[in-house]
């Protein structure tokens, strides 16, 4: 079984290094906060830094979509991806 790869977003460089275990679940949200679907697993190059974010959309999360994370900001306080 392969260790998790790490996942810091810009806020978080210098301090703590969360895993991609920590935004399991977040929410991803459009810039105006409307709900789009639900993270569901975080890519990482070969230098174990995040590159992809795999998105579960639809009204049964049937359809995955991966967006680039230089496309999103963590927003913490509301457990969200925002894209940008």
């Amino acid at each position: 079984m392969r260790a998790p790869h790490v996942v810091v977003s810009p806020e978080e460089r210098g301090s703590s290094i969360q895993t991609a275990e920590h935004y399991a679940q977040y929410k991803v949200c459009d810039p105006s906060g409307r709900r789009i679907g639900r993270t569901q697993r975080v890519f990482a190059n070969g230098r174990g830094e995040p590159e992809y974010i795999r998105v579960k959309m639809g009204l049964f999360g049937l359809k995955t979509v991966l967006l680039p994370v230089q496309s999103v900001a963590v927003d913490e306080e509301r457990r969200a991806l925002v894209l940008q």
